[in-house]
């Protein structure tokens, strides 16, 4: 996960600056670590955990082609668990997240309701995996092609774009009793650290995801795919959960894969 500093406090660790924006970054690092070695018309979406798990029963060098759909934030935007404004708030999202970047959302489903359209979505929060309804005139849309899949076992990142395979690198994973949460995600930010060469390497693609075990961390604990300077660490289980690769790799990850992008973690 983003990963922090060596037995430093939360607070310090979890402090990276966005080069050229100069936001402060106040979770980036909040969960990884130095230490140790109804009724709803469905729309593409990824396939469910079982389903993605029978990827990995063989080298996957194929996958289907599908166009997911991804909902920006036009404005602040009311997530509810049924599509009526008058069922329960899931939760209040800004056009811009904490760390200043547009809000988005990996789209599951659409309805019609009353004459107005809602999008039923997986939602940036805790518990993973979260799902609520949004209005349509709240957000705009736009389509990809790109997904990625990680297996924790293989310890590898694949990664798929138009239903074709570009590519596949070795990572490091959530350390025994922390380990990297499984399931349905999205990509929700790409973030460049101020300092390349630390730990969070050149780039960090935020994801849906939480650590489960370390909900008071800064930000809740969110999990990214990013850069290191330990490359020697690569293949192994040592972060809090997030997930880290080569600085090549994950540039290379972040030029193929859009944000808003499913992410696929199965064990």
């Amino acid at each position: 996960m983003r990963r922090s500093l060596a037995k430093a406090p939360a607070a310090v660790f979890a402090l990276v600056v966005l080069v050229g924006v100069g936001v402060v970054l106040t979770g980036l690092g909040a969960c990884d670590s130095r230490s140790g070695g109804g009724g709803a018309t469905a729309l593409p979406a990824v396939s469910p955990s079982p389903r993605a798990a029978a990827v990995f029963r063989s080298r996957p060098t194929a996958a289907p082609a599908p166009h997911w759909r991804v909902a920006t934030a036009l404005g602040p935007v009311v997530a509810y668990t049924a599509p009526s404004r008058s069922a329960r708030i899931r939760a209040r999202f800004g056009r811009l997240n904490v760390n200043g970047r547009r809000t988005v959302f990996l789209v599951r489903s659409v309805r019609r309701v009353g004459g107005a359209t809602w999008y039923g979505v997986w939602l940036p929060i805790r518990p993973n995996e979260s799902r609520g309804w949004v209005r349509a005139d709240g957000v705009a849309i736009r389509t990809t092609t790109a997904r990625i899949v990680i297996s924790l076992r293989r310890r590898r990142i694949y990664v798929y774009k138009r239903g074709r395979l570009l590519g596949e690198f070795p990572v490091a994973v959530g350390r025994s009793g922390l380990s990297t949460p499984t399931g349905i995600f999205y990509i929700t930010e790409k973030l460049r650290p101020a300092t390349p060469g630390g730990p969070y390497g050149v780039l960090a693609l935020g994801l849906s995801a939480f650590q489960p075990k370390l909900p008071n961390w800064p930000q809740g604990g969110p999990v990214a795919i990013h850069g290191t300077d330990q490359g020697a660490l690569i293949g192994q289980a040592v972060s809090h959960g997030c997930v880290r690769m080569r600085n090549a790799d994950v540039l290379r990850v972040g030029a193929w894969v859009p944000t808003g992008s499913p992410v696929v973690i199965v064990k």
